[in-house]
């Protein structure tokens, strides 16, 4: 099977988001300073890849951001702060 760009390209974001998770863990969870310093600057260039990633899928219309109201923006906001004040 044949793969196209824009699969290969959404491979990779997916990929990258799983990576960013399991350094954020790793930085986390580092047991001295110079880890942490090596995790953290590992999670960032991740960051960095994911984000640059997501742009370039913009940028081919693989993706699309809308934008929204501030009454979307508040009401998605009271729906989160809700769902946290259930978690306490």
């Amino acid at each position: 099977m044949k793969f196209n760009d824009e699969q290969i390209i959404n491979c990779a974001l997916v990929s990258l988001k799983h990576l960013r998770m399991m350094y954020a863990y790793f930085a986390e969870e580092a047991g001295t300073p110079e880890c942490f310093q090596t995790a953290n600057e590992l999670f960032e260039e991740v960051t960095q890849m994911q984000r640059n990633t997501y742009d370039l899928m913009i940028e081919q219309g693989w993706m699309t951001v809308q934008a929204q109201t501030a009454s979307a923006i508040e009401k998605s906001h009271k729906q989160l702060k809700t769902k946290i004040s259930e978690m306490k």
